[in-house]
């Protein structure tokens, strides 16, 4: 390959590194400040009850019953944890075989290339006990 086109492909390279970390940053400060909207949210929401009383014949309604619900879901549901697990390891993996077909870079992008395609497998491996264990004890994996 010519030394031209070589020094293009590291820049490109470079660059779409350096965007995806930025989007990484932006993702990430976008999750927080919608986090901390949900927890103010739900603290007003506490603070407008005046008595156990008054909370507890809200928890008894269909209304916060239907809320304390979507919270649980959001929390525990194991569908939504293998499915993550099963999305992070494909991008880990095709990432992995990216860095390895490319081969440019070297020894530092052979490494990058197994290291990744290497957890990619692992979070597959990961989802599928998780699956497993889930149908075995019960769990509602749907």
């Amino acid at each position: 390959m010519d030394p031209m086109t070589q020094g293009q492909l590291k820049e490109w390279f470079l660059m779409l590194v350096a965007w995806g970390l930025m989007g990484g940053v932006v993702y990430l400060a976008a999750s927080m400040i919608r986090r901390k909207q949900k927890n103010d949210m739900q603290k007003a929401l506490l603070e407008k009850f005046s008595s156990a009383h008054d909370f507890a014949e809200f928890m008894q309604s269909p209304a916060g019953q239907k809320y304390v619900m979507g919270f649980a879901d959001a929390v525990t549901s194991p569908r939504d944890t293998i499915l993550n697990s099963i999305r992070i390891g494909f991008v880990l993996m095709f990432a992995g075989m990216g860095f390895l077909a490319g081969g440019f870079g070297g020894w530092i992008s052979f490494r990058i290339g197994w290291v990744s395609f290497l957890g990619g497998i692992g979070f597959l491996c990961s989802a599928a006990v998780s699956y497993f264990l889930s149908k075995k004890t019960g769990w509602k994996v749907e």
